[in-house]
């Protein structure tokens, strides 16, 4: 996990933490990956399963709302890993009976706030701190 953090650049790192974070310490990692805060997925290469690229969290963040928080590793950016892994976290928010998923991020997060609008997602709300965007569920089949 940490091998990928020293791969990414301050900008990325800080887009994902908001701080410029060096590495997570081994108590953080665990704190995040607990299945009682949400669900969490690491990405490797295909033949290549001990080089970690990216990691996406799922965050419980209130009754029925989720946070996405996606790091991927500067190398594999602008090839559409960042959308499809935010696609899947979407799929994904019906295990945990979400009704809505934020990402909050920086403004200066144009590749994150870029995939949110092709994504169909609206800004909820922006400060001098940064700005929340709520993104759309896929719909749910209903049939019966």
């Amino acid at each position: 996990m940490n091998r990928m953090h020293a791969r990414s650049s301050l900008e990325s790192r800080f887009s994902r933490y908001q701080a410029a974070r060096r590495m997570l310490r081994p108590s953080e990692w665990t704190s995040l990956i607990r299945p009682e805060r949400g669900l969490s997925w690491v990405t490797h290469p295909v033949g290549s399963p001990n080089l970690v690229i990216a990691t996406t969290h799922l965050l419980r963040a209130g009754d029925r709302t989720g946070e996405l928080a996606l790091l991927v590793e500067d190398a594999w950016q602008n090839v559409g890993l960042g959308r499809g892994l935010t696609r899947y976290v979407l799929a994904q928010a019906s295990v945990l009976d979400l009704q809505s998923v934020l990402v909050r991020t920086e403004r200066s997060n144009s590749r994150m706030l870029a995939i949110c609008r092709l994504l169909g997602a609206y800004t909820a709300h922006h400060d001098e701190h940064g700005t929340d965007v709520d993104l759309i569920l896929p719909s749910r089949d209903l049939t019966v």
